[in-house]
C-alpha cells in the first residue's frame, strides 16, 4: 500500500513529518549551569531539535527561573527547534505539578516566542487540550499531543483509537510510547504505527516502543513513519534511548 501523505509540520528550519525521520536530543539539567554543559554536548553531535525537560529542572516551580534559563537556551539554540515539556509523574516524569500550574507554565512559555513546539498530555483530559491547544496555537506554538504507558503494551487497536482521538483534540503532531513485555509488545506497536499511516493519519506521528526490548523502534521510526525518534545526547529522559549517534548511523544504513 503506498504510504499515507499529509501536511508536514514546519518548525522553524525544519518540516516535521516530511518521510525523514528526525532525531530530537532531550535537554535534562537541573540547573543553568549543567543546562550550559549538555547544551555543549548536544551541539557537538547530531540533532535536528532539541526537548527541553522541564520537570529535570530544579527551578521550575518559578517562572522568573524558567523563563531566564529558557531564554539562555533560546540563544544557545539560535534557529535550532525547541520543544518544550514538562512531563508529569503519572507520565513517567521528575516532578510534580499541579494541573493549574501545568496549564500556566505550558501558556506562559508559548507566549514568550522562544520555544516552537509544546508537549502536552493525553491524560490530563480532553477538556484541557480542547482548551489549551488553540491559545498556544494563538501564540505561535505547534502542539504535541502525547500519551505514555510504562506498564503494558496495549493492542493495536487501542493505541490507533488514542493517536486518532488525539488528532481530534486538534493537536499538530500526536504521541505514543508504550512499555513492552516481550518481542511480540514491539511488534504490536510497529504493526500499529504501519497501520496509523497508511489508513488514518492526518498530521505527523510519533511512536515507540520504549526499554531495551523496544529499542529496535525507534531506529525503526522512519519505516513506520515517525516524525522524530528520541536520542540521548549523555543523560537519558526515557528507558532505551540510544545515543544520538548511533541513531544517525542507523539511521543512515537503513536509508
Amino acid at each position: 500500500m503506498e504510504r499515507k501523505r499529509y501536511q508536514p509540520v514546519k518548525v522553524r528550519n525544519i518540516s516535521l513529518g516530511d518521510g525523514n525521520t528526525k532525531i530530537c536530543v532531550p535537554l535534562v539539567a537541573a540547573n543553568q549551569e549543567d543546562i550550559g554543559r549538555q547544551l555543549e554536548l548536544i551541539q557537538s553531535g547530531p540533532h535536528d531539535l532539541v526537548e527541553w525537560r522541564v520537570d529535570f529542572y530544579e527551578g521550575h516551580e518559578e517562572w522568573e527561573q524558567v523563563r531566564a534559563a529558557l531564554g539562555m537556551i533560546r540563544r544557545r539554540l539560535d534557529e535550532t527547534p525547541l520543544l518544550f515539556t514538562f512531563r508529569t509523574k503519572p507520565e513517567g516524569g521528575e516532578s510534580d505539578i499541579t494541573l493549574e500550574a501545568y496549564r500556566e507554565l505550558c501558556q506562559r512559555a508559548a507566549d514568550t516566542g522562544m520555544v516552537d513546539l509544546i508537549d502536552l498530555e493525553y491524560h490530563l483530559g480532553g477538556d484541557l487540550l480542547r482548551e489549551l491547544v488553540p491559545e498556544l496555537h494563538q501564540a505561535g506554538a505547534a502542539v504535541i499531543g502525547s500519551c505514555h504507558d510504562f506498564a503494558r503494551t496495549m493492542d493495536a487497536e487501542e493505541i490507533i483509537e488514542i493517536l486518532r482521538s488525539m488528532q481530534l483534540l486538534g493537536v499538530d503532531i500526536t504521541k505514543m510510547a508504550v512499555m513492552p513485555e516481550c518481542r511480540k509488545d514491539v511488534l504490536t506497536l510497529l504493526r500499529a504505527s504501519v497501520e496509523m499511516e497508511e489508513k488514518f493519519a492526518d498530521r505527523p506521528f510519533i511512536t515507540m516502543s520504549m526499554g531495551k526490548m523496544g529499542a529496535i523502534s525507534r531506529i525503526a521510526a522512519e519505516f513506520t513513519g515517525s516524525a522524530f525518534t528520541f536520542a540521548a545526547a549523555g543523560r537519558a529522559s526515557a528507558p532505551g534511548q540510544m545515543s544520538a549517534d548511533g541513531i544517525e548511523t542507523a539511521l543512515g544504513l537503513l536509508r
